[in-house]
C-alpha cells in the first residue's frame, strides 16, 4: 500500500512539470505571432538576450 502512494504522487509531478512546459511553449508561440517572428528570429533574440546578461552578470562580478 505504501508504495502505491508514493507512484501516485510522483506521478503528479510530471503532470506540473508538463503544463509549465505547455504554458511557456503557448506563450513564446503568442509573442512570436504578435511580432510577426520566425523560429530562427527568436533563436538570434534569445542569442544576443544570452550575451548581453552574461555581458552584464561578468561586469558586476568583475568591478
Amino acid at each position: 500500500m505504501g508504495k502505491t502512494s508514493k507512484k501516485s504522487k510522483k506521478a503528479k509531478k510530471p503532470k506540473q512539470t508538463c503544463s509549465v512546459l505547455l504554458w511557456h511553449k503557448t506563450f513564446i508561440k503568442r509573442i512570436r505571432q504578435r511580432f510577426g517572428l520566425s523560429k530562427y528570429q527568436m533563436l538570434w533574440i534569445t542569442f544576443g538576450k544570452g550575451l548581453l546578461i552574461g555581458y552584464v552578470l561578468a561586469f558586476l562580478v568583475h568591478r
